[in-house]
């Protein structure tokens, strides 16, 4: 049966890295004729030879294939126009569309979506976080699809069971990721996912975390607030988005009259400016040294405070309470259950989430999203809590006893660190660490940069350091190589 939004009947879909395969076969269902394009020419004919015999969809790498007789193609937004398929496409003069679109399109008209509220989060960071916070607080009066980089989970009443590993947030995933769910039973109220670089426009609601600091994508040809602005404008009528007061000025003229904005401030900015914005959160002390969250509300006028939990550095989450608060209240979440949740909330796995295993204090920085900036402020965390003299928690047997785990896992990560930063990292912070494991092939050759220096090996933290391939492999000879009592700091970029 022909989709209302799908408009095409001959389509390339290009990108099999990135979920070309999973459109193409959506795009069959609704019968689209859609052929895949092997764009960076990685897969081997005889993996493409089974793909084909079993989807029923021609899969290529040849450019030739790629004709005037198409209609229209289908791309991720970070696709290099360099690319030689990409280039021919322009050559013959045939339209694109993105995957985001693309994806959105799906979503939009189908009837297991239709009815239900439908949430994307996106954002340079914060995305995991704010999405967990969110599902927690509205699965109290919802039943809520929860997908991140963490997997698919399914919450109902503050709890969650497992639906689906870790699975991509590209945008192309999404509308497979949902059909999966309605197979198994699952029938939720409301649908979140985090995407990566925008919306997919087929959104009731969505979450911008954060859009600085901008990069650049699709080989320097566009940036990444770029991308994540143009879905604004593409989205469906009566969109409502929420958006960080840093970003207000970028973003502002892309949400149009039938659109609805929410402001949400995390860092005080607003109010400095005695600017009026929808929410706003602030960490602050209680009078004994508790953290806590104040929350205040112009929209509905109401002001609460929460007390937050140790074990985390709860400033590197006040954007993702932030943005999930200010959704919360948009979606009429009851203030008690809000304070229940960020109370109770211990950080997510990998973002500077503290907590002690076999012996040794962990700090876990290791995600998807890591930069090298967000590397840095573990590290900086860690040592200002622990080995700086003037700390309340200052503790001198941590002084001699520090293990870094850096780099990234290159089989998993599109954009990983770059060894240069990495290796100005290391530098700027050697004469606090004593043990370093280097992970990903791109650090290896960090390890020879201190061979035929005049440093003793003893001070040469680059010779001394230890190669792993994977963040696991990495904590497991952090774990075997460091002493009883000391500190690992874990920074490595992967899915978990």
């Amino acid at each position: 049966m022909p989709h209302s939004e799908i408009p095409w009947k001959n389509i390339a879909v290009f990108d099999m890295n990135h979920g070309g395969l999973s459109i193409a076969k959506q795009l069959k269902k609704y019968g689209a004729a859609a052929v895949a394009f092997d764009v960076y020419r990685k897969m081997p004919p005889e993996k493409m030879k089974e793909i084909a015999g079993e989807s029923n969809i021609t899969v290529t790498a040849n450019p030739v294939d790629l004709t005037g007789e198409f209609d229209i193609v289908c791309l991720p937004v970070h696709l290099n126009p360099e690319n030689e398929f990409y280039k021919r496409a322009a050559e013959l003069g045939l339209p694109t569309v993105t995957h985001h679109e693309m994806a959105g399109r799906l979503l939009r008209s189908d009837p297991k979506i239709t009815g239900r509220r439908f949430v994307e989060i996106t954002g340079v960071r914060g995305k995991t976080s704010t999405a967990v916070l969110l599902a927690q607080m509205l699965s109290y009066k919802n039943r809520v699809l929860l997908h991140t980089s963490e997997g698919m989970t399914f919450w109902d009443s503050g709890r969650f069971e497992r639906v689906e590993p870790g699975v991509s947030i590209s945008p192309a995933y999404i509308p497979d990721l949902a059909d999966l769910a309605f197979e198994r039973k699952y029938m939720p109220d409301t649908l979140i996912f985090e995407v990566s670089l925008g919306f997919t426009g087929a959104q009731d609601i969505g979450i911008l975390t954060e859009a600085q600091p901008d990069y650049m994508i699709a080989g320097g040809a566009l940036t990444s607030t770029d991308a994540k602005t143009k879905m604004i404008s593409r989205s469906k009528e009566g969109s409502i988005f929420i958006v960080n007061y840093d970003d207000l000025e970028t973003v502002k003229n892309f949400i149009r009259e039938d659109q609805e904005r929410i402001v949400f401030d995390d860092y005080g900015n607003a109010v400095e400016e005695n600017t009026p914005t929808d929410v706003y959160v602030n960490i602050t002390a209680d009078s004994d040294g508790t953290p806590v969250a104040d929350i205040e509300s112009s929209r509905s006028g109401i002001f609460f405070r929460a007390p937050l939990r140790s074990g985390y550095d709860v400033n590197s989450y006040r954007t993702a309470m932030a943005a999930a608060v200010a959704a919360a209240l948009e979606l009429d979440v009851p203030e008690s259950q809000i304070i229940e949740v960020i109370s109770g909330f211990s950080g997510v796995k990998g973002r500077m989430r503290e907590y002690e295993e076999n012996g040794r204090l962990i700090m876990d920085n290791s995600n998807s999203g890591l930069t090298i900036e967000t590397a840095e402020t573990a590290v900086k965390y860690m040592l200002e809590k622990y080995t700086d003299r003037k700390s309340p928690e200052y503790d001198s047997a941590l002084l001699k006893n520090i293990t870094l785990v850096i780099g990234e896992e290159d089989k998993t990560v599109c954009e990983g660190l770059e060894p240069h930063d990495v290796e100005e990292l290391i530098a700027a912070y050697k004469n606090s660490i004593q043990n370093l494991i280097l992970v990903g092939e791109r650090m290896k050759p960090l390890a020879q940069i201190g061979a035929g220096s005049d440093e003793t090996a003893e001070d040469d933290i680059f010779g001394k350091a230890v190669y792993a391939g994977s963040f696991k492999e990495g904590l497991q000879k952090a774990a075997e190589i460091s002493q009883d009592g000391g500190m690992i700091i874990a920074a490595v970029k992967c899915f978990r």
